[in-house]
């Protein structure tokens, strides 16, 4: 895989040809559930999924690259002043699926998101569902989805925000913790390596 001992740079948020690449690389490939899911049966075999029926479901633009999203899934560094409420020991389970979803197991219920890519390197399309054994309505589900859409709406702004800091060329690249982002390396370093290959095919082909 490629190396991403840096962060991928912001021209990669915000260049409309770059993003056209990687919706080709990235989104239009089809994996197999090995390749997509790797490991997935042993890290969810002490959950009982059937206990969660869907209770809520919700979509919504960001004006931010889906990268942003994922960036900030992949790593907490930023949860002490982000998310206080949040941030503190937890029994839960947070998966990341490549390239753009997750399923998290946390305070009582569940829920999933898919950053999905628009047509615009500065806009995504956000979907959400929210998992719960008690149902729509009561107050168990209530609590837990005030909780989920409070972490929500904290990563949504903070997004945006990094956006309009890329666009305004205030941040360039960075550089990656080895251990407290490994997240984002390995993510970013498939997302690179992929859009590297899908290059190099179109260029021999052209």
């Amino acid at each position: 895989m490629a190396d991403c001992s840096t962060t991928l740079p912001a021209s990669w948020y915000t260049s409309k040809a770059v993003y056209d690449l990687e919706r080709r690389a990235v989104f239009l490939k089809t994996l197999t559930f090995e390749e997509y899911f790797p490991g997935l049966e042993e890290l969810i075999a002490h959950v009982d999924f059937t206990q969660f029926p869907v209770r809520r479901t919700l979509d919504y633009s960001g004006k931010y690259n889906w990268k942003a999203m994922v960036d900030g899934f992949q790593e907490c560094l930023h949860c002490p002043y982000a998310h206080p409420a949040f941030y503190k020991p937890n029994d839960g389970l947070f998966l990341y699926f490549f390239p753009n979803c997750t399923l998290n197991l946390y305070g009582g219920g569940m829920s999933s998101f898919r950053a999905c890519p628009s047509e615009d390197p500065s806009e995504t399309n956000m979907l959400f569902d929210y998992y719960h054994c008690e149902p729509d309505g009561s107050q168990e589900f209530e609590n837990y989805f005030k909780f989920a859409r409070t972490v929500g709406v904290e990563d949504h702004e903070i997004c945006e925000k990094t956006q309009q800091n890329l666009e305004a060329g205030i941040y360039t690249e960075g550089i990656l913790n080895p251990e407290k982002e490994n997240g984002v390396a390995y993510y970013q370093g498939r997302v690179l390596e992929m859009c590297s290959a899908q290059f190099q095919k179109e260029s021999i082909g052209a």
